[in-house]
């Protein structure tokens, strides 16, 4: 017997397809191919389906490939779009608990104790205030802080107040947030800068329709 080996084939060092790639792939070329049958006239679209061996079965196929395929991508399409979403909601809030994190650190948040005594207000007077959604606060490792601009001398508090209650029982964070973003119902201007320059009236109806979505 010859101790001649048989050549093995090569190893191809390109790495496997992935079943997902595949899949891209044939959505792309099916997203490509439907044009093509949509434009067709309901007419010429029956007459191409008459026109093979056997019709009748070849149309109950289509039927039950097309409903197969909706309800597969449909789920495929939630199981994303739910990853997705709930990765962005989980990034959106590390970035703003980092963000309420430094802002403690850096006094632009305050604690209960320090708020309270550079508004000269006892305790029960912040109560009031949060009850009434004069103020607000924002949790930061679990504890409430207060926005350090309801004591800054730049602003009437009176104002802020309004401000604040404008937007009604949305959460800190997101009061927060309004309050320092740029508005395109106040010519780019936050709502502090807005309040800055004594456009009151214009703060409290730009925080009104925000809190009406």
């Amino acid at each position: 017997m010859s101790s001649t080996s048989r050549p093995q084939p090569p190893v191809s060092s390109k790495a496997p397809t992935r079943p997902v790639d595949e899949f891209v792939s044939s959505v792309e070329a099916l997203v490509r191919s439907v044009p093509q049958v949509e434009k067709l006239p309901r007419k010429r679209l029956l007459e191409q389906l008459s026109a093979s061996s056997n019709p009748a079965a070849e149309t109950h196929a289509l039927l039950r490939h097309l409903g197969t395929l909706t309800r597969k991508f449909e789920q495929i399409r939630l199981t994303l779009q739910d990853k997705e979403v709930r990765r962005l909601a989980d990034d959106a809030a590390h970035k703003s608990a980092a963000h309420h994190d430094a802002m403690a650190r850096e006094g632009a948040l305050l604690e209960p104790a320090e708020f309270a005594s550079r508004l000269d207000w006892t305790r029960q007077a912040l109560s009031k205030a949060l009850t009434s959604q004069r103020v607000f606060f924002v949790e930061v490792h679990g504890s409430r802080y207060f926005p350090a601009f309801f004591t800054d001398s730049r602003y009437e508090r009176r104002h802020l107040e309004a401000v604040s209650k404008a937007l009604g029982t949305l959460p800190g964070a997101t009061k927060l947030w309004f309050m320092s973003s740029p508005k395109g119902s106040l010519a780019g201007q936050t709502p502090l800068q807005a309040l800055a320059k004594g456009k009151v009236a214009e703060a409290v109806r730009a925080a009104e329709g925000f809190a009406q979505g």
